[in-house]
């Protein structure tokens, strides 16, 4: 009652004192004399003082504070007041504006669903922020479009964004509020959850649901709560995945007023019930959520399978006109997903990485410019610059280019590769005749590459324990004999036979194998038979040309 109290005189004697008030930015003083009042009609009566004041003074950075105060109170019914910020400081620098402005325009387009103009405007942030020196408003606006990569199933480099922010905020603890370190811890969660990495993921949502319930943030609590859902599903604890899932439901219920996550919710509950067997409840929530994308258009890439669900179920009823139904709503969504993926996917590097790279154009400039005492060198300097930069853009275009040419080559060869049996058997006696004398018993090379042969057949190779000595052992044979048939009829020494065996094998199973192509890069090399991921990568790099995640992701497409 008293702060009441004294926030009302506070206000009284603001708007009679007015014309002695000195121009400043006050934007702190503003922030924490709301945040301590509790009552709405308080903090719109105090945000509007200010604005009507700062208007009368044309003392536009103070404007702004007002607007963006005014829209925290009701942001769902106040997004005028962002709009408001970015039309009177786009032409600005300040410290916050118009960074802020943009940056929260992203968000409400992103919440909308809106992917493509979110985009716009987390760009826009992320160069003002850079140009005003903000380096939060800046990792902000880089950890929005990390949830765009996120979105566009970029979730490796979405990852290393989160987690780049997180550790930000951690090293400035001034700039941690519960929004955006709750945000963060969740956004890090579920990036781990579709990565199937749910070791880290289980670590991210304790920490996520310690902090939310220690700072009182149920918003951000119940998208980790239906996170831990997830998670609990894809561990098969079905019972606990609908436990968690419908608490966070609940929750969001209250005030998500687009049904997005509820929609999530619904249909990580039916696949729960699905996978316990209980079929008529499974189909209820599948139903919930095919309604709530109907109503929103609003395509959620992970769940769009539930037309899936909802077809065969339609089916098993013999009810053709509601198979057809599903069929259009599915076509529909998918070719909104489709629109939305390749235009992040195109956009997304074009778009933010060239405002990246053009700003730190920009920055050298003005280093260049500040520290140089020979105004001569200046233009030369420019000219070099922008070779480089013509020179970095016109390679990083042939290195894609050159990368589709051995992807397509790759597949070609994939395809090329298989020969029979009695084939492979014939090129082994007629490359007899042809091959060096190595001193080996004619009848001891056809043995042993008929051993060879029988050991790619059957896949031998992806087991990790393999050495020459071990394998010559195993073929009944001594490793001198194995290293020189290896060396001259296959054309590669030992190790590199061994990883070509398995870089070929992985290929295969690739492009065949959908599911293998989710798993993480490590969990790929251990299938294959490396010890390691980079062990991986590089062999896969040295034998095609290309990393493994470069032909993942494009096999895909």
């Amino acid at each position: 009652m008293k702060m009441k109290c004294l926030s009302i005189i506070f206000v009284i004697i603001l708007s009679f004192s007015k014309h002695s008030m000195v121009a400043q930015d006050n934007y702190l003083e503003l922030r924490e004399l709301i945040q301590k009042e509790k009552i709405d009609s308080l903090k719109i009566k105090i945000g509007q003082t200010y604005l009507d004041d700062a208007i009368h003074k044309s003392d536009t950075i103070n404007i702004s504070n007002a607007y963006f105060q005014l829209f925290r109170t009701r942001p769902k019914d106040n997004v005028a007041y962002i709009d408001s910020i970015i039309a009177i400081t786009k032409s600005k620098n300040y410290f916050r504006y118009p960074a802020l402005g943009y940056l929260y325009k992203g968000n409400i387009k992103f919440e909308l669903g809106s992917y493509i103009e979110a985009l716009e405007f987390y760009v826009k942030a992320s160069e003002a922020a850079k140009k005003s020196g903000n380096d939060r408003l800046y990792l902000s606006a880089k950890f929005n479009i990390g949830l765009l990569k996120n979105t566009s199933g970029d979730r490796e480099e979405a990852q290393t964004i989160f987690a780049e922010y997180i550790e930000f905020l951690e090293q400035n603890p001034k700039y941690i509020n519960k929004l955006n370190y709750n945000r963060g811890l969740f956004a890090l969660a579920d990036s781990y959850i579709h990565t199937k990495k749910l070791e880290l993921a289980e670590i991210t949502i304790n920490k996520g649901i310690k902090k939310t319930i220690k700072t009182g943030d149920s918003v951000v609590y119940s998208y980790i709560l239906v996170t831990s859902g997830i998670h609990q599903y894809l561990l098969n604890n079905y019972h606990k995945a609908i436990d968690s899932l419908q608490k966070g439901k609940k929750i969001i219920q209250k005030f998500d007023p687009l049904e997005t996550r509820i929609a999530t919710c619904d249909y990580y509950i039916g696949r729960s019930y699905k996978d316990l067997g209980e079929e008529e409840k499974s189909i209820s929530y599948f139903k919930k959520t095919d309604t709530i994308l109907r109503k929103t258009k609003d395509v959620i890439p992970d769940i769009i399978d539930v037309y899936d669900y909802l077809r065969a179920y339609s089916k098993s009823k013999n009810d053709y006109e509601l198979q057809i139904e599903y069929i259009n709503t599915q076509l529909e969504l998918d070719s909104i997903k489709h629109a939305n993926q390749v235009y992040l996917t195109r956009n997304i590097t074009r778009k933010y990485d060239a405002a990246e790279l053009i700003s730190e154009k920009e920055r050298l400039i003005k280093q260049f410019e500040k520290d140089t005492f020979l105004k001569d060198n200046t233009i030369i300097f420019l000219l070099v610059l922008s070779i480089i930069l013509i020179l970095v853009a016109v390679y990083g275009l042939r290195k894609s280019y050159l990368n589709k040419i051995r992807f397509q080559k790759l597949l070609e060869q994939q395809k090329n590769s298989k020969v029979n049996q009695s084939e492979l058997i014939k090129d082994i006696s007629n490359d007899l005749v042809k091959k060096e004398d190595i001193d080996i018993p004619e009848d001891v090379i056809k043995t042993i590459l008929k051993k060879l042969h029988d050991f790619e057949d059957k896949n031998q190779f992806v087991k990790k324990h393999y050495t020459l000595n071990s394998l010559a052992k195993e073929l009944s044979t001594n490793s001198a004999y194995l290293s020189k048939i290896i060396n001259v009829y296959k054309n590669v020494n030992f190790a590199n036979y061994l990883n070509n065996l398995r870089i070929d094998f992985a290929i295969d199973q690739l492009s065949v194998n959908k599911s293998l192509r989710s798993y993480t890069i490590q969990a790929i090399a251990e299938e294959v038979g490396f010890k390691n991921a980079q062990s991986f990568s590089s062999a896969f790099h040295k034998k095609t040309g290309i990393y493994p995640s470069y032909f993942i992701k494009h096999i895909k497409s």
